[in-house]
């Protein structure tokens, strides 16, 4: 590969000059939670219900490895002209996400749910595993991924607090801790889809053509618990039911989302190839894999008609 082929394009210039701009804007005054936040006297032992302290525990050791993804964004970022997306993630994504699980930690902990020993060899086995999404990424789909990862973690913690703010199952009693936990954690996981998303907003404004990146990536998307925490990401489904997780709204940030960087076309685009790549009724899936065979062009007027069914509902 000659020199030539490493320099920035002109749009990859013109990506790079906007998102630092907009990183100059909002990235000033941030700065990771820390266990010393928090009032370690108020917290209520008997206010907080089994299922609730095994799904901290799941979100614990899911955020406990960020070191590994950092990784994998930073070298799209690297492979892809990118310092914009290098500079998020080293100076802002980073230092706020290798915090977040250290209150849970704690909270775990103090409850006496985790032993020290326990809990610190379970994170061990998680940084074991690594992290296996994201290998030959570009930018464009790293910012996607980032996107829907960071849209699904915000309303979970969402949906886990106000559970816990509103749930009669315990007497009524609340744990003012844990809430104002969950909430610190989502307002940093909700910033940074933030700038992921406009990450990848501004890539397509310049370079229209990549719109099948985000498809790909979509489509083919698995949450990091799959691989980082196995044994307890079959639980996820359940602990959103009981949370009464926003699943209507969170399709709908989707959605909207997807048509914004792909139109309705890749919005139905998206579907179909997320229903071929991933586990869905046996009575659908016959439907989807036709489907499949109709949709392989953007164009396709099948993944226009899918798209505004979806965005419809």
């Amino acid at each position: 590969m000659s020199d030539s082929d490493l320099r920035p394009t002109a749009a990859e210039k013109q990506i790079d000059t906007e998102m630092q701009a907009l990183l100059d804007r909002y990235l000033q005054g941030r700065k990771p939670v820390s266990i010393d936040d928090y009032d370690w006297d108020q917290i209520r032992p008997g206010a907080v219900d089994r299922d609730s302290l095994e799904a901290l525990g799941f979100v614990t050791f899911v955020e406990s490895n960020p070191e590994a993804p950092a990784q994998m964004l930073t070298a799209a970022a690297d492979r892809g002209s990118a310092p914009w997306l290098r500079r998020f993630i080293q100076q802002t994504w980073l230092p706020e996400e290798r915090m977040h699980h250290a209150p849970y930690r704690e909270y775990l902990i103090r409850l006496g749910t985790y032993s020290v020993t326990e809990i610190d060899s379970l994170i061990d086995d998680v940084r074991d595993r690594g992290f296996i999404y994201g290998k030959g990424y570009t930018p464009l789909q790293a910012a996607t991924y980032g996107w829907l990862q960071e849209l699904i973690t915000w309303r979970f913690y969402e949906a886990m607090a106000s559970y816990l703010l509103t749930s009669s199952e315990n007497g009524g009693q609340t744990d003012p801790v844990l809430i104002k936990m969950l909430r610190d954690i989502a307002k940093q996981e909700n910033f940074h889809r933030f700038i992921y998303l406009s990450g990848a907003r501004t890539v397509l404004k310049h370079s229209p053509h990549k719109k099948g990146e985000v498809i790909k990536t979509v489509g083919e998307f698995l949450m990091p618990g799959h691989h980082m925490v196995p044994d307890m990401q079959h639980r996820a489904p359940e602990w959103a039911f009981k949370f009464n997780f926003p699943f209507r709204k969170l399709l709908r940030d989707i959605s909207a989302g997807l048509v914004e960087l792909t139109g309705y076309k890749g919005l139905g685009q998206t579907a179909i190839l997320y229903g071929v790549r991933h586990e869905i009724p046996l009575y659908m899936k016959a439907a989807v894999m036709f489907l499949n065979l109709l949709s392989k062009p953007y164009h396709s007027p099948v993944n226009y008609a899918t798209g505004r069914v979806l965005a419809a509902l």
